[in-house]
C-alpha cells in the first residue's frame, strides 16, 4: 500500500471521527435546548439551538422547535426564518403548524407573513401527499394526533380543578375514540409503513398507540405488527423502542432501551426506570440508531453514566433475590395467619420491576384468594385479582388455571369476567430476554 493511499485513509478516518464527535455535541445541545424550551426558558433555548445549528444544519424537527421558541420569545423574524428552514428540510404536517399554540403570536402580530408561511407549508404538504400511498389515511391519523395534543396542551394550561377534571374527561373520551380508530387501522393495514402514510403520519399513529395504556393488549398487537417491519426501513425504530419499553414497564418488567424515565416535574426526571442488563442498553440503542443514554438523559435534565457489566448483573440479581426474600417472608407470615404482613410483603415484591415471574404471580393470586375466603377485608380479593390481571395483561394466563377452587371467592367480582375475556398465550418475543419469564 503506497504512502498516498495510507495518508488518504488516515485523513478519512480523522474526518469520520471528527464528524461523529461533532454530531454527538449537536445531539447534546439540541437535547438541552429542548429542555429549556419545555421549561419556558426561551432565551437559553434559543441560544443553545443557535450554537447547535453552527455545528450542523438543523433537521426539520429541531428547526421547527427552535422556531417555536423564537415565536414564544417574541422574535418574529427569526421564527419565520426557522419555519422556512423546517419546511425546506422536510416538515410536512401543515395542519399541525396552523394549529400550534407556540405560533399564536405570529398569527396576530404578523398576519400577512403567517398566512404566507402557512400557504407554503400546505403547498409543500400537497406535493408530499403525491409521494405516499395512503394520503387520506395519513390525514385522518394526523388530525387525531392533533386533537390528542391540543387536549393535553389545554390540561397543562388549566389551573382550576374543575377545568382540569373536565379536560381529563375529554382526554379519556378522545383516547378511547382514537384507540378504536387505531385498532381498525391496525386490523386493516397492519402497522402502516412510511411509504403508506409518511414519516409524520407513522409518528402520529405511534403517538395514538402510546396513549392507549388503557388497552395494553392493543399495544402488544401493535408491537407484533411493528416487528414484521423491522429491518426494512419502513418504520421508525425509535418509536418501536419507545412503545416496547412502555409496554414492558406497564407489565412490570424491566425496559431494555432506556426510553422510560422517572418523572419529577417541570419536564425533568431523576433517572431511568429499571433497565434489564443495563450495561447493554447503549449497544441495543446503537443498533436502532438511537443516541446514547448519557445524551438522552440531558433531554430530561439529569446526568447519566453507563454502568459496568458487573454492576448491571449485580443489580438484576439483587432485584430477583429481594423479591424472593419478600415472597419467602410472605409465605411464613401466611403460616402464622398474619395476613396484613403477607399483603405488605407481596405488595413490596410486586413493585420490583421484573422481580416476580408469572408462576410466582399466580401462586400469589391463589394465596390471596384463600385469605379472601377467610378474611372479609376487600384488599385481599383485590390484590388476588391484581396478580391474575397482570398475568392476563402479559397474555400468559391459561384458562385452565382459573378453575382452581380457591378462586371461587373471586367469581362474583366484575374483574373476574374481564379476566375470562383476556387474550391467552400470545407473548411478545421480548419476554425471552427478561430472565425469569
Amino acid at each position: 500500500m503506497n504512502k498516498q493511499l495510507l495518508l488518504l485513509l488516515f485523513l478519512q478516518t480523522c474526518y469520520c471521527c471528527a464528524f461523529a464527535q461533532q454530531d454527538s455535541i449537536y445531539q447534546v445541545m439540541v437535547a438541552k435546548a429542548g429542555l429549556f424550551h419545555l421549561q419556558k426558558d426561551y432565551v437559553n433555548a434559543i441560544d443553545t439551538y443557535q450554537e447547535a445549528f453552527k455545528l450542523r444544519h438543523p433537521d426539520a424537527l429541531n428547526a421547527y422547535k427552535a422556531a417555536g421558541a423564537c415565536a414564544l420569545s417574541g422574535d418574529m423574524n427569526k421564527s419565520f426564518q426557522l419555519l422556512k428552514v423546517a419546511i425546506d428540510s422536510g416538515w410536512t404536517d401543515a395542519e399541525w403548524l396552523a394549529a400550534d399554540p407556540d405560533f399564536a403570536l405570529l398569527s396576530t402580530r404578523s398576519a400577512p407573513d403567517w398566512q404566507n408561511i402557512k400557504a407554503v407549508a400546505f403547498a409543500k404538504e400537497k406535493q408530499y401527499e403525491q409521494t405516499i400511498h395512503l394520503p387520506e389515511l395519513r390525514k385522518k391519523i394526523n388530525r387525531m394526533a392533533l386533537r390528542d395534543q391540543q387536549l393535553r396542551f389545554n390540561r397543562v394550561q388549566a389551573h382550576e380543578k374543575t377545568d382540569i377534571e373536565n379536560i381529563n374527561r375529554e382526554i379519556g373520551k378522545a383516547d378511547a375514540d382514537h384507540t378504536a380508530e387505531a385498532q381498525a387501522i391496525l386490523k386493516k393495514y397492519g402497522w402502516p409503513t412510511i411509504a403508506d402514510i409518511g414519516a409524520d403520519g407513522q409518528n402520529n399513529f405511534w403517538l395514538l398507540v402510546q396513549h392507549a395504556d388503557h388497552d395494553i393488549h392493543f399495544q402488544q398487537q401493535a408491537l407484533r405488527e411493528m416487528e414484521k417491519l423491522q429491518g426494512g426501513g419502513e418504520m421508525s425504530m425509535e418509536n418501536y423502542a419507545f412503545l416496547l419499553d412502555r409496554v414492558l414497564c406497564n407489565l412490570n418488567w424491566k425496559q431494555i432501551y432506556g426510553t422510560q424515565v422517572i418523572w419529577t416535574g417541570n419536564g425533568e426526571a431523576s433517572g431511568f426506570r429499571p433497565i434489564l442488563r443495563e450495561d447493554l442498553a447503549d449497544q441495543r440503542r446503537r443498533k436502532l440508531g438511537l443516541i446514547p443514554l448519557s445524551t438522552y438523559a440531558l433531554t430530561y435534565g439529569f446526568r447519566y453514566r453507563p454502568v459496568s457489566k458487573e454492576l448491571a448483573l449485580k443489580k438484576d440479581a439483587e432485584d430477583l433475590a429481594n423479591a424472593d426474600a419478600l415472597i419467602d417472608s410472605a409465605k411464613w407470615y401466611y403460616g402464622q395467619r398474619k395476613f396484613q404482613k403477607v399483603y405488605d410483603a407481596y405488595n413490596h415484591a410486586s413493585m420490583i420491576a421484573g422481580g416476580m415471574n408469572d408462576e410466582q404471580n399466580y401462586q400469589a393470586a391463589v394465596l390471596f384468594a384463600k385469605i379472601a375466603a377467610a378474611d372479609p377485608d376487600p384488599q385481599y380479593k383485590s390484590i388476588s385479582l391484581d396478580f391474575l390481571g397482570l398475568i392476563a395483561a402479559r397474555e400468559q394466563l391459561q384458562a385452565l388455571r382459573l378453575r382452581d377452587a380457591s378462586f371461587r371467592v373471586l367469581r362474583s367480582d366484575r374483574r373476574w369476567d374481564e379476566l375470562l375475556k383476556s387474550p391467552l398465550n400470545k407473548p411478545l418475543r421480548i419476554q425471552d430476554s427478561q430472565g425469569r419469564q
